[in-house]
């Protein structure tokens, strides 16, 4: 369970940081260090039910509220151009 969790947030990582090499190998150190934190927990217990859900929920954050902005220079009016 905590393992399809972790591939979860993988995944969603990719799709809302795609693109940025940076801000994606942070989320992933991020996510790794975060199920290590709790790599000894009973996967019965309660408490890791409560973490497997919270790693769902960010799962869940990244794939539907991060947008990415690009911001483009050049002309006289700066644009800028969003992809969710």
């Amino acid at each position: 369970m905590a393992l399809a969790a972790y591939r979860h947030v993988l995944r969603s990582t990719q799709v809302a940081f795609q693109g940025d090499l940076r801000t994606l190998s942070a989320a992933r150190v991020e996510a790794r260090s975060k199920f290590d934190q709790n790599r000894f927990l009973s996967p019965s217990s309660t408490e890791a039910e409560q973490k497997v859900l919270e790693a769902k929920e960010v799962a869940r954050i990244l794939r539907q509220n991060v947008v990415q902005g690009e911001q483009v220079t050049g002309s006289k009016l700066q644009e800028q151009r969003y992809r969710a």
